[in-house]
C-alpha cells in the first residue's frame, strides 16, 4: 500500500510539472465561459503565435489553431463532441497546405486534400470501408 501511495505521489509530481513546463512561454488573453461555468474558448500567446482552443458545452475540445501576424498558421484541427477527429489542416501564413484529412464522426477517413501554395492540387473521397470512391486533380 505504501509503494502504491509512493508511486501515485511521484506520477502526481511529475504530471504537474510537465504541466508547469508547457505553461512556461504563454501569456493568458481571453478566456469566455458558458453560462454553466466551462470554457467556451481560450486564446493565449506561445512566442508569435497567438494559439486557441473553442469547446463544446459538454467541455470537450471543439477546435483548435493559431494566428500569426493575424492569419491562420500551423496545423489545425476539429473535433466532433465524441472526440473523434473531424478535419486536420495545415496552413503557412494564411493559405491552405500541404496534406489535409477529413473523417466522420465514426472515425473513418472520408476524404483527403492536397493543397500547394494555397491552392487545392488534388481531393480523394473515400467510402465507409476506406476504399477510393472518387479523385481529381486540380
Amino acid at each position: 500500500m505504501d509503494k502504491t501511495r509512493a508511486f501515485m505521489r511521484t506520477l502526481s509530481a511529475i504530471v504537474v510539472l510537465f504541466f508547469a513546463i508547457g505553461l512556461q512561454g504563454q501569456e493568458g488573453l481571453v478566456q469566455e465561459r458558458y453560462p454553466n461555468g466551462k470554457l467556451r474558448n481560450t486564446q493565449y500567446v506561445e512566442g508569435d503565435l497567438v494559439r486557441f482552443v473553442t469547446y463544446y458545452e459538454s467541455g470537450r475540445v471543439k477546435e483548435m489553431g493559431g494566428f500569426r501576424d493575424g492569419l491562420r498558421d500551423g496545423a489545425w484541427k476539429q473535433y466532433a463532441e465524441n472526440g473523434t477527429v473531424l478535419c486536420e489542416a495545415l496552413f503557412d501564413n494564411g493559405k491552405r497546405q500541404g496534406n489535409w484529412i477529413v473523417r466522420n464522426t465514426a472515425n473513418a477517413t472520408t476524404g483527403r486534400l492536397h493543397f500547394t501554395d494555397g491552392t487545392l492540387a488534388y481531393a480523394e473521397q473515400l467510402n465507409a470501408e476506406g476504399e477510393l470512391i472518387a479523385e481529381r486533380t486540380y
